[in-house]
């Protein structure tokens, strides 16, 4: 299921995390994590947290979306804007 499309990627230092910005269909915004697994079988970006790769939050703006993901994840929190 489609539910928008990612308009930021925000990657963490080591380039194995990851958060999309998500501007959804309905004119709201949110966010969904990502890492990428090393397993030899898999080679891949995939959801973080059994997100399930939907976004997380439902924000009325861009700014409220990251502000959101930036509370709630660790990582991105010791990242600059």
């Amino acid at each position: 299921m489609r539910t928008g499309v990612a308009v930021r990627t925000i990657v963490d230092p080591g380039g194995k995390r990851r958060v999309h910005l998500i501007a959804r269909h309905d004119g709201r915004f949110g966010y969904a994590e990502e890492f990428f697994s090393d397993d030899p079988e898999e080679q891949c970006w995939l959801p973080a947290s059994g997100s399930r790769g939907l976004p997380v939050a439902i924000c009325d703006s861009l700014e409220t979306a990251e502000r959101e993901a930036r509370a709630s994840i660790d990582w991105l929190r010791a990242i600059s804007n």
